[in-house]
Order: structure tokens, then sequence, then C-alpha cells
């Protein structure tokens, strides 16, 4: 009886809080109820009344809201517009014009951005231009990855994006001519690795890279060649004598010098063999040494053995 009492209480409470126009405390108060009374047919009439009648008052309220936005329409102020209607988004349900001014207001702006865009974009084509005829190339490259953001031309970027790497390359390349006809290969080499750092694509790079190491490679041969020929003698020298391991630690230092050379591989091929089974045999030998001692001290002393 004292939880009836109680109900009737509250709902006479929310009637007056409707008089009163306070719809979102009256709002609460019916929803306080129905989580300990869902059934209660009186309260889910009210809380439908309430909600009836604030979708009207909104109605109201943002039609007059949308009426204040007709300024900003004539002088095209597309972005304040959106700013405006951005707020009023959460009672797109309940106003679907909402959602079709906003679609309105963003292809507009998006219409005007790309205008501004494609004059700001022929300013800074022509600002790229001038950066390439004065060969500052990492800026004319910056200010083009800059234009690429903006995703338009975007074809015509890419071509020139390309053509400032390429022209960028070509320049360090005039300009470092003489250490490139050099002889200082690792020099060279790490030249050409800081080219790649402009373009790592560049084919031209990668090939000029690989042309420099045969160079380097046929010049340490040439450099070692009397001690490449005298090492080859000494090996042969060693293998005569069965000096296998020394043969092969002689026969890997010419091979840094000159990776290709046929005679040191054949050697290495056939030292690698025997220094392997000069270590099995080592292996075997010392088994066998350890088995005969530990059965001399079995039979000098049985007791201290344990039995499994």
């Amino acid at each position: 009886m004292a939880a009836i009492t109680r109900i009737q209480e509250a709902q006479q409470k929310i009637q007056e809080l409707m008089k009163e126009k306070q719809w979102l405390q009256a709002h609460r108060a019916c929803l306080e109820i129905l989580r300990f009374d869902p059934e209660n047919i009186g309260i889910i009439h009210l809380k439908n009344k309430i909600e009836k009648k604030v979708k009207s008052i909104n109605r109201k309220v943002i039609k007059t809201d949308i009426e204040k936005l007709q300024p900003l329409w004539k002088e095209k102020k597309y972005k304040d517009l959106l700013l405006n209607l951005k707020q009023l988004e959460p009672y797109i349900n309940d106003v679907p014009k909402i959602k079709t001014l906003i679609l309105r207001a963003e292809k507009n702006y998006e219409k005007e951005m790309r205008v501004e865009l494609e004059n700001d974009y022929q300013n800074e084509i022509k600002k790229t231009g001038e950066l390439i005829n004065e060969k500052k190339f990492h800026e004319a490259l910056q200010l083009a990855e800059k234009l690429r953001l903006a995703k338009i031309h975007v074809t015509e970027l890419k071509k020139l994006i390309f053509s400032i790497r390429t022209n960028w390359i070509n320049d360090e390349l005039v300009r470092n001519k003489i250490l490139t006809e050099g002889q200082k290969f690792e020099d060279i080499l790490l030249f050409y690795q800081s080219l790649l750092l402009i373009d790592p694509t560049s084919e031209k790079i990668k090939n000029l890279i690989t042309q420099t190491k045969k160079k380097y490679q046929a010049y340490k041969i040439d450099e070692k060649k009397e001690f490449i020929y005298k090492s080859l003698e000494e090996i042969k020298t060693l293998i005569q004598l069965k000096k296998y391991e020394k043969a092969l630690e002689a026969c890997l230092e010419v091979l840094q010098y000159d990776p290709a050379n046929k005679l040191a591989l054949s050697y290495k091929k056939n030292l690698t063999k025997k220094v392997e089974k000069l270590i099995q045999n080592e292996v075997a030998a010392q088994i066998l040494s350890t088995h005969k001692k530990e059965r001399e001290e079995y039979q000098k002393d049985k007791k201290s053995f344990i039995k499994i």
C-alpha cells in the first residue's frame, strides 16, 4: 500500500513539473519510476506525452535556428554554416531537414575549397619551378610533396616529383664527378648510398653501385695480385706437407680479396673435407683414449665405480 502511495505522489509531482514546463526533470522522474515499475501504464503514458511535447518544442526551436542561418547562405559562408548545422545534428531524427542542409553546405564548402586549392596549386607550381631553376631541389621536393597532400592533379604531381628527384641526382653526379671518376671506391659507394636517400627507386644509382662494387673488387685483386700468387703457391706446399688447417686458413684469406678465384675455391672445397675428417678422427681418438683411461681406472679400483 505504501509503494502505491509513493507512486501516486511521484505521478502527481511529474504532472506539476509538466505544468511548469520542466520537461527534462519530468522525463527523468518517469524513467526513475519505470526502473522499479516498468509496466506502469500511467507513467508510460506521461513519458510518451513528455517526449512528444519535447519533440514539438525542438522542431519549433530548430526551425527558428535554421531561419537565423539565412544570411550565411546568402553570404556563402559555408564553413560557418557547417559549424552551426553540426550543433543541430543531435536532433536530425526529429528534423530530417538538418541532414539535407548539412549535405548542401558540405557540397558547397568542398567546391569552394577546390577553387581555393586550384588557385593555390598554380601559384605553388610556379614557385616549385623557380626553385628547380635555382637548383634548390630539396625545397622544391618538399613543396611538391606538400601539394600532393591536397590530392589534386595526382598524376601531374607524381611526374613532377620524379623529375625533381632525377634532376637533383644528376646535379649531384655532375658536382661530384672528380670523386666518382677516382679510385676512392668506399667514398664513392657512400656517396651513391646518400643519393638513394633522394630516390630509393633510382635504377641509375643502383646500377652505378653495382658497377662500382665490381671495379672495387677488380682493384683489390690487382692490388693483391702478388700476394694472391704467393699464397696459392704456399697453399700448394702446405697441402703436400699435409698441413690442411693452415692451408685452409690461407685459402680463406685469398678468397677475401678474390672471391671468384677458381683455384682457391677448388682448394677450399677439398681442404674443408680433409679438415672435417681430421676433426672427426681427433674426436674419435679422444673418445677411445678417455674410454681406455676409465677402463684402466676401473681395473685398479672397481669399488669406486657405481653400476647402473
